[in-house]
């Protein structure tokens, strides 16, 4: 074993996430849209080597991470098509200290022949992901006119176990389950988030619980032959008392960093000035993400959800100004989300009887003493 083995076998499991805004610029105008602050700003070859080797740098030198995970994004980054290949190659062309991945999602529609080709020479080197909320119907309505640019069969069977993600406006909710269907019969695996920014109400949260029960029936129904969506495959494990503690939704400020357009860095690039804009941007210098307490929502200090509920410290500071206080709109459709999760594995677990084996029973276990802790969350804690 040479001494580059030994120290990655003496490092933790946690991915050192390197996000790389190539562009600021992107060739669709989707509804729902975070991004408000686009331009026709791009990083330079050079800017983004430079970035890389301190990156490579920053990751040998101590021993926190096992490895990197490189992520180029946007705007649309394949706006940045040239620039990407470019510099993925170059990386390619000289030994690392460190195991890495690149990785990117796009939208899809500016895959020509030639980009597509380069893409299949090296896709066990690079990985793309796409970004697709349905069927031609669904996209329309979100992302005009952009249905048609996209070759599904090429993701398909280039990355076939990459995940679609799909982002849910309040027109497109309805049909959630049909588009979520459609994508996993095409082979595809679904991830599905309820946009953000959107005043989710206790009536989309009624349509949201109800498209959910329809796809967990779907999951029963083809009886182990479909992958569920990650919305029902939750760990309830956390929502137990004994395992709570203090944390961090996410790693931004700590595992994560994103360098902007100009090589500053950011804790994530929802705090890049694409998103916040310039001034706003500055602020965050003064926020420490190493300090868990800091980063909880007083109304939800109490809550037995608050180790499963999603929040993005970036979003809460662009919608409340404010890094700790979580968007009482997430709240409602994830208290849906979590319900009918629990339901769909307690069904799964018991559809043949009594579990039998040590694992399926510890799994019963852990749902069944999470049912009260959940029943209690959903009707006393919520935003007002």
């Amino acid at each position: 074993m040479n001494e580059t083995q030994e120290s990655l076998g003496e490092r933790s499991s946690v991915r050192r996430s390197c996000t790389l805004m190539v562009t600021h610029q992107c060739n669709l105008n989707c509804t729902y849209c975070y991004e408000s602050y686009k331009s026709d700003k791009q990083m330079p070859l050079e800017l983004a080597k430079s970035l890389v080797e301190k990156e490579f740098e920053f990751v040998a030198t101590q021993n926190q991470f096992k490895e990197i995970v490189f992520d180029f994004i946007g705007g649309e980054p394949l706006v940045c098509f040239a620039m990407i290949a470019e510099l993925a190659e170059w990386m390619w062309s000289i030994s690392r200290p460190v195991p890495y991945v690149l990785f990117a999602t796009t939208n899809g529609t500016l895959l020509d022949n030639d980009r597509k080709a380069w893409f299949e020479k090296h896709k066990h080197q690079f990985c793309l992901g796409l970004s697709l909320d349905g069927p031609l119907e669904t996209q329309e309505i979100n992302r005009r006119g952009s249905f048609s640019k996209i070759d599904l069969n090429f993701f398909q069977q280039l990355w076939p176990e990459q995940g679609v993600k799909m982002t849910l406006s309040r027109e497109t909710l309805p049909t959630l389950a049909e588009d979520v269907i459609y994508l996993q019969e095409l082979g595809f695996e679904a991830s599905f988030n309820p946009a953000v920014g959107i005043d989710w109400t206790e009536q989309d949260a009624d349509i949201y619980e109800q498209q959910l029960d329809l796809l967990a029936k779907y999951y029963m129904d083809q009886d182990g032959s479909v992958t569920p969506a990650h919305a029902f495959t939750l760990d309830f494990a956390p929502l137990l008392p004994e395992n709570y503690k203090p944390h961090k939704y996410c790693g931004t400020g700590t595992n994560m960093v994103t360098y902007d357009v100009d090589s500053n860095a950011y804790p994530c690039h929802m705090f890049t000035p694409i998103v916040l804009g310039e001034n706003r941007s500055e602020d965050i210098k003064r926020f420490d993400f190493y300090a868990p307490e800091g980063l909880i929502d007083d109304m939800c200090r109490e809550c037995p959800l608050i180790m499963m509920c999603p929040t993005c410290y970036g979003l809460n500071y662009k919608f409340r100004n404010d890094i700790a206080l979580r968007d009482p709109a997430t709240c409602r459709m994830f208290k849906r989300q979590i319900l009918v999760a629990h339901r769909y594995q307690l069904d799964l677990l018991t559809r043949n009887g009594i579990p039998t084996s040590s694992e399926d029973l510890s799994k019963a276990k852990v749902l069944i003493n999470a049912n009260d802790i959940l029943e209690n969350a959903i009707m006393t804690f919520s935003h007002k």
